[in-house]
């Protein structure tokens, strides 16, 4: 019996296997798309040891968990908030990291590293007020683990963990698009909106800094309210255009227009979203034509020097 009459045995394995064959997880791969890999599994790595000391700091402090969440809500983990049981995790966390940044056990490091990450993550917002910076960073995570635990070879597991992180960070934008014309309806882009917006963050900055100093993107959208509706309309296309990151022809622009939203985010309530414009840089732009490009270069310079 063939290999591909085997596959299709069971229903299941033929599903993977049709998958597999559309997107290609055994095709061929470039140097450059190796290369973009490794600066996504690089990227994500660091964010999760930073974050588990970052977060660890704040553990110590706690007293109790107020608002359970994830794993908190089906097991008691009160007994790790203050003391030093945070700095352990954070500790073990970042013995995962280095062993998947060298290779080593892949499917048990990075799925030990996503559980603990996930321990941190519940304790640390245990308080209620929860950071949407590590979202995208967390479901980064989680494709390096599946594709590590279900795909057989080294070429099939940095494919499906780009493609995955690819898939789930457009399905994220789309369904935050949603969300807001659910809740508000297209009345969401009212200009009114963001002027309300950079009133209240104007108020933050005075309780923090003792003044108000707007920027002239903040000042324009409190005089000309149709500039403020252009804005939103403009951030709330781009992320209904989110799925557009899962095809190669309209990965770049899609990718464009979503850092151009947490651009114009900062640039109006100075909420930065450093790992999502970061995440896009190596999911949506083409990082792998331009590390084949400069591979390439690198080869022939190589072979005049011989």
């Amino acid at each position: 019996m063939t290999g591909a009459a085997a596959l299709r045995e069971t229903p299941a394995a033929g599903l993977l296997a049709r998958l597999s064959l559309g997107f290609g997880f055994e095709a061929a791969e470039s140097w450059g798309e190796r290369a973009t890999y490794h600066v996504l599994e690089l990227f994500l790595l660091q964010y999760a040891v930073r974050w588990a000391w970052d977060w660890a700091a704040v553990i110590g402090t706690l007293t109790r968990i107020v608002e359970p969440r994830g794993l908190a809500r089906d097991i008691d983990l009160g007994g790790l908030v203050g003391g030093a049981s945070a700095l352990v995790i954070a500790a073990l966390i970042s013995a995962c990291a280095l062993a998947l940044a060298c290779g080593r056990s892949r499917a048990v490091a990075a799925s030990s590293l996503v559980v603990l990450l996930h321990v941190q993550y519940v304790l640390r917002h245990s308080l209620g007020k929860v950071t949407h910076g590590s979202q995208f960073v967390g479901v980064g995570l989680v494709m390096l683990a599946v594709s590590a635990l279900a795909m057989p070879s080294s070429r099939s597991r940095r494919r499906l963990a780009l493609v995955g992180t690819r898939l789930f960070i457009g399905a994220g934008y789309v369904c935050a698009g949603l969300m807001k014309l659910a809740s508000t309806g297209p009345s969401w882009v009212d200009g009114r909106h963001l002027a309300l917006w950079i009133s209240e963050t104007g108020i933050d900055w005075l309780s923090r800094a003792g003044h108000i100093e707007l920027n002239a993107l903040q000042r324009s959208c409190l005089d000309h309210p149709a500039l403020a509706t252009a804005l939103l309309g403009l951030g709330l296309f781009a992320e209904l255009s989110g799925f557009l990151l899962w095809f190669r022809a309209t990965r770049a622009g899609a990718a464009v227009a979503l850092i151009g939203l947490h651009l114009g985010i900062w640039a109006t309530l100075g909420i930065r979203f450093d790992s999502f414009i970061g995440l896009l840089v190596i999911i949506g732009l083409p990082l792998p034509w331009f590390f084949d490009r400069l591979h390439a270069r690198w080869h022939r310079a190589g072979s005049r020097n011989v």
